[in-house]
């Protein structure tokens, strides 16, 4: 079928894209056309119009404005497309024939540069036997990370950076985990060609990749290749911005596993009305975006050194005590526009004369900032403003030579001031005299002819012209020369008319010309400093952090944490930040104290009780502390902590075919495989997912080990199970608290406050109650609650059980009775006496009360010599 000569230009370039949008440069639009369009025209919600196509026919086409091409790449690639730009490469007026075109770029989920806060990374992944390497890349700010591991701590970097695409070798078969994992923080997954072994190295221009750190021939290194190769092929540019890689396990750093960012909602989770608070969203006060991604970062990548911990909390602390001080470095970076991603723009020449004055405007606000700090601050606030190139000669001679609004583009002209260049300067003269010339030349004609509504206009097809009405057509001059007819009126030009035209359009496409060149030469110019303004950016970004953090503390109250050597957490009046940003003044603080004599926590209570969120509160005021930010509490000494492990919630993972009960056990098993001496452990109703007694044996197991241990981790162990409350009396490194709870007319009332002893019920049918179950259904539970409670075979298993073995503190003669005041039966009994108001019964009521108390007593003794 034949097409004609573009529309064939059109497809010869689509043939080259897999499963990529092509948008195709027409004139002062990009078009899409056939199926692309008909996707675009639904993702963008723009219409949906047709352009003849030769002999196939009108075919589907849309489009959108050249200036305006960004907002809607980045509704693109926000729903996971490629998107190729194919450009014009030469000036339509001097193309002989069709003007030519080529891919320019194409941008993807990965590559995407957006003006959003948070980081859009590009990752790789690559294996050599059991060993995955993986590379991460952040185009806007710069940043590259490359490492290797287990397929587990894979899972764990991707759950951390959450890039936004993954590229993977299309001939390998992709693991059962990975597209579920990348799907679920809104990543793809891109099948790419096997990359040269040297993408890496020669993007860095060093003869080996030992030279950046890295072992030559390792996963790691493929997964790099993956990267370099990937972005050489879309971006068509040099990156001089990207930063040399650095490894994803630093040193100094300590490792939160997926799980662990999940169960403590450190980052956002879901979209839209879905979207759950997490701690990032509480603390965040950073005013630029590149301080945003940066204070992610730290809260991912706690540190582990204390003395960099003290480093932090010092610039913290020294910003907090100055209200003036943090609120004018506040107030000079607010506005900043992202300095990281400018930076990318130009790496890759797609900035334009607005992204060099707002370059210019985010170093001068930078430099601001950091000469407000003091000659005596603390050393990380000195240390930032040592060995920083000043860049702002640059910036100002970049903001002087720009126009305070230039145009959006660098094809437009009248980006750069008057008096910069003087043939710029001249050929401006040549274009204001033209146009004076031009309203005395139609003021003139005007008298001339008579025809008072005669006007000279201009357009890109006829040049300048001569438009007369049809009214006064009889009027025109035998000298003028016909050029166009309208509906309303005629065009003509004259000899004079295109005497002067040739000089005005000359000197006006001159002036375009030498303004693009000095333009380009701006950009090459930022280019070649691109290094070292990255490191500017990142001084500046840390900066606004712990500026933040100074303006969190005093905004919320927090305190400076003393941070030790020794094993043990002490916190007072501790809070849980997120929970508490939610209910402000309503929210009840607790004390915590985990020492190495007592480092395990077993807390019983009820649903509702407050149980997870006091076990997360701790997690959350340990990794707030070690990335060097003040705590939610009135008091808190924090032992440094390695790691911290959670197994709260349940869930399920069905890409890899585990239940929500596998899940469990496999989190569990990780925990009790790595956690060490140093480690904080947060362990939630072990063994629900199974029968009562298999989880409760398992239960049991994994409380027994931990205290068993030499080296034993600090443990918050919540449990509905509680038989495992007489482990305070087998192990002194035990103790027993359990969440408050009072009981009332109508019910339950939750108070949310710890206190030091165990509860004896989990209140789980009055919970079911408050939830609002049916009275009927409450009342059957009730019954069938107190049936099973004295059950034969609970008696059995009860007697049966290894009781000696399990309990020593409890062993008893064969056949003596166990008085168990925590047994159901005599927890009821209990309970029924504790509910009676002696004070309020008649004489007859009490002589019924004790008869019905004698015969529950007969009855509790008989079951009891049976067991």
């Amino acid at each position: 079928m034949s097409l004609t000569p573009m529309m064939r230009q059109y497809r010869e370039m689509k043939s080259k894209l897999n499963d990529t949008l092509l948008m195709f440069r027409l004139g002062d639009f990009y078009e899409l056309f056939f199926e692309d369009a008909v996707t675009a025209s639904q993702v963008l919600d723009i219409t949906l119009t047709g352009r003849d196509a030769g002999e196939a026919g009108r075919v589907p086409m849309c489009g959108v404005p050249h200036h305006a091409l960004d907002g809607y790449l980045e509704r693109l690639v926000e729903q996971g497309y490629r998107v190729a730009i194919c450009d014009q490469v030469e000036d339509p007026k001097t193309a002989k024939g069709l003007v030519r075109r080529e891919i320019v770029r194409i941008v993807t989920p990965g590559t995407a540069l957006t003006e959003a806060t948070d980081a859009r990374y590009l990752a790789a992944l690559a294996h050599e036997g059991d060993e995955w390497g993986l590379a991460l890349l952040d185009m806007g700010a710069g940043d590259v990370w490359v490492g290797g591991g287990r397929a587990d701590e894979v899972r764990d970097h991707l759950a951390r950076f959450r890039p936004r695409e993954v590229l993977l070798v299309a001939e390998e078969e992709a693991p059962a985990w990975l597209e579920e994992s990348v799907k679920r923080h809104g990543g793809i997954v891109t099948r790419v060609p096997s990359p040269p072994p040297d993408a890496l190295v020669a993007h860095y221009g060093v003869p080996h990749p030992e030279a950046l750190g890295l072992a030559a021939g390792s996963a790691a290194v493929s997964a790099a290749n993956m990267v370099f190769q990937y972005l050489k092929d879309t971006q068509m540019a040099d990156l001089r911005h990207l930063s040399r890689p650095r490894p994803l396990l630093e040193s100094g750093r300590m490792w939160l596993s997926e799980r662990t960012i999940e169960h403590l909602e450190l980052v956002p989770a879901g979209s839209g009305k879905d979207r759950r608070t997490s701690l990032y969203d509480v603390i965040r006060e950073t005013v630029t975006a590149a301080g945003s991604r940066l204070l992610r970062t730290w809260m991912v990548r706690p540190l582990v050194d204390r003395a960099a911990i003290e480093e932090r909390l010092d610039a913290v602390t020294a910003l907090s005590d100055d209200f003036l001080l943090r609120a004018e470095i506040r107030e000079t970076l607010r506005g900043m526009h992202d300095l990281s991603r400018l930076l990318a723009k130009c790496s890759i020449r797609r900035a334009t004369p607005r992204d060099l004055l707002a370059l210019a405007h985010a170093i001068e606000k930078g430099h601001g900032a950091l000469d407000l700090l003091p000659p005596d601050a603390p050393p990380l606030l000195a240390r930032l403003v040592q060995d920083v190139p000043d860049f702002r000669p640059l910036a100002s001679s970049l903001a002087n030579e720009l126009v305070e609004d230039p145009p959006a583009t660098a094809s437009e002209g009248g980006i750069f001031r008057d008096g910069i260049d003087p043939e710029i300067d001249r050929l401006r003269a040549l274009q204001t005299d033209g146009r004076q010339w031009l309203r005395a030349f139609e003021a003139r004609e005007r008298e001339r002819t008579g025809i008072k509504s005669l006007k000279i206009g201009y357009n890109k097809v006829f040049g300048y012209y001569i438009e007369v009405s049809k009214a006064n057509l009889s009027l025109v001059p035998e000298d003028y020369e016909r050029k166009q007819t309208l509906a309303s009126g005629e065009r003509f030009t004259h000899p004079e008319l295109k005497a002067r035209e040739a000089d005005i359009l000359t000197a006006a496409e001159r002036v375009v010309e030498m303004e693009r060149e000095r333009f380009d030469a701006w950009v090459e110019r930022i280019r070649e400093r691109a290094s070292d303004l990255q490191r500017f950016a990142e001084v500046v970004s840390t900066l606004d952090v712990l500026a933040s953090l100074a303006e969190l503390a005093v905004k919320r109250g927090y305190v400076r944490p003393e941070v030790t050597d020794e094993i043990g957490i002490e916190i007072r009046e501790g809070r849980h930040p997120v929970v508490e940003a939610s209910i402000g003044s309503e929210f009840v603080p607790n004390d915590l104290v985990l020492t190495p004599e007592e480092p395990i926590v077993l807390l019983t209570g009820p649903n509702m009780g407050g149980k997870s969120t006091y076990m997360r509160q701790a997690a959350l005021i340990a990794i707030l502390a070690q990335m060097g930010s003040f705590v939610p509490a009135r008091y808190a000494r924090m032992g440094l902590v390695d790691r911290v492990f959670t197994r709260i919630g349940a869930s399920d993972d069905l890409s890899r075919g585990q239940s929500t009960f596998m899940v469990e056990m496999t989190e569990l098993a990780e925990i009790l495989r790595e956690a060490s001496g140093r480690s904080l452990v947060l362990l939630d109703e072990i063994g629900r997912g199974t029968s009562t007694y298999d989880g409760l044996s398992i239960a049991e197991a994994v409380l027994e080990d931990l205290a068993k241990r030499r080296s034993k981790p600090l443990t918050l162990f919540a449990t509905h199970y509680h038989e495992l409350i007489s482990f305070s009396e087998q192990f002194a490194c035990v103790r027993n608290q359990s969440m408050a709870v009072e009981e009332t007319e109508d019910g339950i009332r939750f108070l949310h406050s710890v206190v030091m002893r165990p509860s004896d019920r989990s209140y789980g049918i009055q919970v079911a109650r408050l939830a609002g179950l049916p009275d009927r259904v409450i009342r059957r539970a009730m019954e069938f609650l107190a049936a099973r409670e004295t059950l034969p075979e609970v008696a059995s298993a009860r007697r049966d059980a290894p009781q000696d073995a399990r309990h020593p503190a409890r062993a008893r003669d064969e056949g003596a009775v166990a008085l168990d005041l925590f047994t159901a039966p005599y927890r009821d009994l209990a309970e029924w006496l504790a509910a009676i108001d002696v004070m309020r019964v008649t004489p007859l009521e009490a002589m019924q009360l004790l008869h019905e108390a004698a015969e529950k007593a007969r009855d509790l003794v008989a079951w009891a010599k049976s067991r």
